[in-house]
Formats: structure tokens, C-alpha cells, sequence
């Protein structure tokens, strides 16, 4: 929308906006491009008989401090703020995603908690109902996007939950070894299931086209991969070689 192309890009294309359900972020590199973008967007909302909620609308302005630089839509000016939650992921102003599933074991303890609940309430006693509820409910809460963070040490702190549930269920102690709870349920670590999802998204970023945005963010790995930079393509490589 704007006239300089200043949006940053991903191989060679450049990303001005992303789409997702009625959600939109606007991605500009240079903060005069943002103001752009915006006043573009207010213009085809007028055009088009939509309307965008200011309040829930928030600025994020990576590696750069600026506490005086203001956007503004529809003349109210835009929260700025240093964090922000976009599909259960937790962005922050520094390019660091080390701490973007820092709420996920919270999250998992309290889908546990409210798991253990009802099925006390329902009086659930079938071993079998009970891991499948934990599989649907509080697994995919805890391994949520665990195809790009599975190499963190943030995991540890997931299997902790893991391991208590399971060691809840069977009614054993809390020093128990592992290797016994896995035996007697014939299942395997939480490790195992989040690698196993990062390799099945492994298989398909490295067999779609290059012409795909995924295909893009796969060139941009490799190219930070040979650079010798910390990025999720070094450490698949480092799990599969």
C-alpha cells in the first residue's frame, strides 16, 4: 500500500500483512511505512463498510526504542505495547522467541486441573477415557506449536506435567521411576510425540514448493543455517544428523 516498499521479507518476497480468520497484522520496517499502511487500511474500511476495533489493535515496534513515536487510525492514537499474543504465541520486542511459550505450562496445569475435575464430577474411572481426554484436552495445550519450539528447555518444564498426570492416574509416588509409569500405560516420553509432530512438519516444509510462503521460510532457514545462526532448521538438523 505504501509507495517505498520498506515491508521486510522472507527470501525474496516481500510480507506486508498476514491474514488469519478476521485477525490482520501489518509488517513494515520503517515506522513512517506502519503510519502509511494504517491510513491505507482506514481508507479501504470507509471504501468497504468495515470497521476495526481500535481498542483490541496494538503496535509492536521491534529493536527499536522510540517511547515518543505515536501511530494513529481513525485519529485515536494505537496502544503500544512490548509484548503481544498472536495464535498462541508470545511475541516480544526483542528478536527472541525463548520466551513465546513461556504461558504453556500454566496453560497445561490448568487444563489438567479442570480435566481432573470433571471427570471426578462425572465419576470417570476408565483408565483408557481418561488418557485419551488427557491426549485431546491438555496435551494439545502443552505441545501447542511444538513443531518450532521443541528444541527449548521450556520442554522440561511440559514433561513435568506429563509425568504427574500419569503419575496421578496410576497412583503411584511422586518418586517413582519413569520408565515404570511409561511401561504399565505402554506409552512413551512427551519428547517423543513433540518430535515426532516437528518431524512430520519437517517433511512437509521440505517437499512443498519453493514458490509457497512456507517454501520462502524454508530458504531463509537454510540461508541462516549456513550462516552458522541459531534458527529451528539447525536444530533439525542437530535431532536427525
Amino acid at each position: 500500500m505504501a509507495e517505498k516498499c520498506d515491508a521486510p521479507t522472507l527470501s525474496d518476497v516481500h510480507v506486508w500483512l498476514m491474514f488469519f480468520a478476521d485477525d490482520l497484522v501489518l509488517t513494515l520496517e520503517l515506522k513512517v511505512g506502519l503510519q502509511q499502511q494504517l491510513d491505507a487500511l482506514q481508507q479501504l474500511c470507509v471504501e468497504r463498510g468495515l470497521t476495526v476495533n481500535v481498542k483490541k489493535t496494538k503496535v509492536m515496534v521491534f529493536n527499536f526504542v522510540d517511547p515518543c513515536q505515536e501511530f494513529v487510525f481513525e485519529g485515536d492514537i494505537i496502544e503500544r505495547v512490548q509484548t503481544f499474543k498472536y495464535l498462541g504465541i508470545l511475541f516480544e520486542t526483542t528478536p527472541n522467541l525463548d520466551n513465546a511459550m513461556e504461558h504453556l505450562p500454566a496453560a497445561s496445569r490448568r487444563s489438567l486441573f479442570a480435566l481432573n475435575h470433571h471427570c471426578a464430577e462425572l465419576r470417570i474411572m476408565d483408565v483408557k477415557l481418561h488418557c485419551d481426554l488427557f491426549n485431546t484436552l491438555v496435551r494439545s495445550t502443552a505441545s501447542y506449536a511444538c513443531e518450532v519450539w521443541v528444541d527449548s528447555k521450556k520442554i522440561e518444564v511440559i514433561k513435568v506435567v506429563y509425568r504427574g498426570f500419569l503419575k496421578s492416574l496410576l497412583g503411584v509416588q511422586k518418586t517413582t521411576k519413569m520408565s515404570i509409569v511409561l511401561a504399565e500405560f505402554c506409552k512413551l516420553p512427551f519428547e517423543h510425540f513433540a518430535w515426532g509432530q516437528a518431524l512430520l512438519y519437517y517433511n512437509r516444509v521440505s517437499t512443498i514448493t519453493k514458490y509457497h510462503i512456507l517454501g520462502k521460510a524454508r530458504e531463509a532457514q537454510l540461508v541462516m543455517l549456513v550462516a552458522g545462526k541459531k534458527c529451528w532448521a539447525r536444530s533439525m538438523k542437530k535431532w536427525l544428523f
